[in-house]
Order: C-alpha cells, then structure tokens, then sequence
C-alpha cells in the first residue's frame, strides 16, 4: 500500500513539473564589467545590463550568464537576481544587449571573410 502511494505521489508531481511554464532567471549587473566569454572573446558589459542566470558556481559565490551561445562567469557580489515583477525589463535589456553582441559578431565574420578574399 505505501508503494502505491508513493509511486502515485511521484508520478503526480512529475506530471506537475512537466506542464508547468519554463521559468528563467536573470541578473542584473551591478557595475561595469569586462568578461571573457566562452568563445573567447572579450566585451564590455555595462551596469545595468540583464542576463539569463545558467547556473550558479562555487557555493553560490559566482554566476554563470549567458549571452547568445556563449557563457561567461561573474562573481555574485557583481550581479543581483531580478525579481519577477521586472522579469520583463530584464528580458527587453536582454534582447539589446544581444542584439548588439550579433551585430558585432557578424561585423567580425564579414571582416575576416573580406580580408581571407583580398589575400
């Protein structure tokens, strides 16, 4: 009897989990910072600037944030979790931030490809 109340129980809350809304953290930096980002690049980043949280590192002590594709790791003296009710501003600081890293990217890929034709 008590198995079947436990698998009943466990199969209650996995169907829970499973149809609930995918829930994203993000963090807002709390002063200029310059990061190395995963694909090894270097940038920037302004107070202010919103990122979705990946996960957290070393006793909670660093986060990681992503950006694009790439990650990067920050001290969590650096950045401060951003509460729900401005989830929505964080995620509209998010997109301009991003929209600025591909525009540089891509500016970056043409001018490689530009000068690997001129050779």
């Amino acid at each position: 009897m008590k198995a079947l109340i436990t698998a009943l129980l466990l199969a209650l809350c996995t169907a829970h989990a499973g149809a609930g809304e995918r829930v994203t953290l993000y963090a807002r930096l709390l002063e200029d910072l310059a990061v190395e980002l995963t694909d090894g690049s270097k940038w920037a980043m302004e107070k202010g600037d919103c990122f979705p949280v990946v996960a957290y590192k070393e006793s909670h002590t660093k986060l990681i944030l992503r950006l694009a594709s790439t990650n990067f790791v920050v001290s969590s003296e650096h950045a401060a979790i951003v509460s729900d009710k401005e989830a929505a501003a964080a995620l509209e600081r998010y997109r301009g931030t991003l929209q600025v890293y591909i525009e540089g990217f891509s500016a970056r890929w043409k001018a490689r490809a530009e000068a690997s034709q001129k050779k």
